[in-house]
């Protein structure tokens, strides 16, 4: 059976702390009702989210009440301050910042002071923001990255690597173990928009969560994440994502994910020196998130130029992509305790 790594509700548009809490209220009554609803037919939530259509800065600091281990919060694409952001992040909300204008060094030093001011106050602040490259209209219930559209909707993300992985095993067939695995998503999606009531959208993209691995998927197939090849096997799960999920339900990235402390076997790799910033920033010229979650030594120069780079992939790729780095007063080899991420090497850029 599933894991849904992401059971999104997307609330209605906001402008008084009182629409706030009746719409709060109304979301995790709702991810209640659909959890349970799921639980009972062998379905697994591994994580209820509520995402806002980018609030006040006096609606979205009143967040920080609501904010708790039960259900993850996202401010959505709201104009806030640095001190805003970093103060929100700190208090566990997730805080998205949307690129929407040209890109420029000046631009990409705002966004590193922000990482680097985020990540001193907190590591864990720092996971809890992302820079959107892509249009306002993007809808994902991927954190950080995600804002609600201004009207109800339920979005979800699956955890499926090792169900992939075994009937790949079985079939021999990549094609069709997606058209296996997608296929038992429909039904999930049917158990959610009976209960709620609402549309449903999904995000198919292909993450990992620890043992559940991605990057194993890499190795299995002989396409190993660290020799030539590996932008080939991105662009054929891409296609196969592409080929076998529905595309009336689909939103969001929907491609390959390798989030660097997310992945145990990337984890792996950064503990024996094999990952940089820059080899990670090359996997996104495939799949969307080869810039997510890494953990890097803290120099302000080479991150800025860091997220130049990811500026100029993300105008020539033409897809959504989203950058989430966590600086560190540490160098390369060195290990941080980043709480439920355990304990993670740092790579270089």
């Amino acid at each position: 059976m599933f894991t849904i790594r992401a059971l999104t509700f997307f609330t209605g548009s906001i402008s008084s702390r009182r629409e706030l809490e009746e719409e709060f209220f109304h979301a995790t009554s709702t991810l209640i009702d659909v959890e349970k609803s799921l639980m009972e037919r062998g379905y697994k939530v591994f994580t209820k989210r509520v995402s806002f259509p980018g609030l006040t800065r006096e609606i979205s600091l009143k967040l920080i009440e609501y904010g708790g281990k039960e259900f993850l919060i996202s401010t959505g694409y709201s104009k806030l301050t640095r001190e805003d952001i970093v103060e929100l992040a700190a208090n566990g909300i997730y805080t998205p910042i949307l690129h929407s204008e040209s890109s420029s060094p000046e631009k990409a030093e705002e966004y590193t002071e922000t990482i680097i001011e985020a990540s001193r106050r907190s590591l864990l602040a720092a996971t809890k923001i992302a820079i959107g490259f892509h249009s306002k209209d993007f809808i994902t219930p991927y954190f950080p990255d995600s804002s609600s559209p201004g009207y109800r909707l339920i979005g979800i993300s699956l955890l499926y690597p090792r169900i992939l992985f075994e009937v790949l095993k079985s079939t021999s067939s990549l094609g069709e173990a997606f058209r296996v695995v997608f296929s038992e998503i429909d039904k999930v999606v049917s158990i959610v928009k009976n209960t709620s009531g609402l549309n449903v959208k999904v995000d198919y993209s292909l993450s990992p969560w620890m043992s559940e691995s991605v990057a194993e998927i890499y190795e299995y197939s002989g396409y190993s994440l660290l020799d030539p090849g590996a932008l080939y096997y991105t662009w054929l799960l891409n296609k196969y994502i592409s080929e076998y999920s529905n595309p009336e339900i689909r939103t969001g990235f929907n491609e390959v994910m390798l989030p660097y402390t997310e992945d145990s076997k990337l984890l792996e790799y950064g503990e024996r020196g094999l990952l940089t910033a820059r080899k990670l920033l090359y996997y996104a010229l495939t799949c969307v998130a080869g810039v997510d979650m890494i953990v890097i030594p803290e120099n302000r120069d080479k991150l800025k130029r860091l997220v130049l780079d990811t500026m100029a992939l993300a105008s020539t790729k033409k897809k959504p992509v989203s950058l989430r780095a966590i600086p560190v007063p540490r160098m390369p080899g060195d290990k941080v305790n980043l709480g439920v991420f355990g304990r993670v090497t740092v790579i270089d850029y």
